[in-house]
């Protein structure tokens, strides 16, 4: 009887043995797995790569600090990113965190910087990252991390983006630059995939920069330079449809010339 208590006491320290290793692996590697997370599903979600410097969750305290995340320009513009999110602040919600769902009360997203960018081709950086996170699917970047992550879903209660800045630079206006100041972005009850969360939140973001554009002065310049642009080619289309008729017109008249000579007129 000895025996057998004695081994079922050495099973029972090896159980908790194996638990204590469990807790310890999944809390000394979370914050590269949010990290390999965010890098993952916002590459997938964007289509450009998604990189963060930085993240420390602190579970005790359930609390998170994302430190440097940056989404880099599409093809076709500048190397600096389109989005730096600077530093983000989390509440988690430690009792309902598994591997497959997070729980965050709240995410505040302080100073971000947003890039606008259209080239001389007349496209717009943030106009293309849109049609990205509407496209959805994998992303056209090669990842570097091989860290495997499991699909997890996502719950952000209340989510706040403030003091954000706008850096715009518009090529056909012979670079003009702007600098403009964010309305603050407030949403509630996100509930998706990372991915699928990357883009609501990103999506409502290029809406607020592109709206902020319009309504500014170059807005109103850009909306003017679209109309000269457009008025030009309408007058090159007359033009060109003028010419085609006095061309017809000419061509009907040597036809008619020659058949009165034919006909000894």
């Amino acid at each position: 009887m000895k025996t057998r208590n004695k081994a079922l006491l050495s099973l029972f320290a090896v159980i908790i043995l194996a638990i204590a290793a469990g807790v310890y692996y999944f809390a000394s590697n979370l914050d590269a797995l949010v990290k390999a997370a965010i890098e993952k599903y916002g590459s997938q979600a964007t289509h450009t790569p998604v990189r963060v410097d930085r993240v420390k969750i602190t579970l005790l305290q359930g609390e998170g600090t994302i430190r440097g995340l940056s989404v880099a320009n599409p093809p076709g513009f500048s190397a600096a990113p389109a989005f730096s999110l600077g530093e983000i602040l989390t509440r988690i919600n430690t009792k309902a965190l598994t591997d497959k769902k997070i729980v965050i009360d709240e995410v505040r997203i302080i100073a971000p910087v947003v890039v606008y960018e259209m080239n001389a081709e007349r496209q717009s950086n943030l106009l293309l990252l849109k049609e990205n996170l509407t496209a959805g699917g994998a992303p056209s970047a090669p990842q570097e991390h091989n860290t495997e992550v499991k699909p997890i879903t996502l719950v952000i209660q209340h989510l706040l983006l403030q003091d954000a800045k706008l850096h715009a630079t518009i090529v056909p206006l012979n670079n003009r630059q702007l600098e403009l100041s964010l309305p603050a972005l407030e949403l509630n009850n996100l509930v998706g995939t990372p991915a699928q969360i990357t883009r609501q939140v990103l999506s409502r973001v290029i809406e607020q920069a592109k709206t902020a554009v319009q309504q500014s002065a170059v807005g109103q310049e850009m909306e003017k330079l679209k109309t000269d642009v457009k008025e030009k080619i309408d007058a090159k289309k007359d033009e060109i449809k003028a010419r085609a008729v006095d061309k017809l017109e000419e061509q009907k008249h040597k036809a008619k010339e020659k058949l009165k000579g034919f006909l000894g007129q």
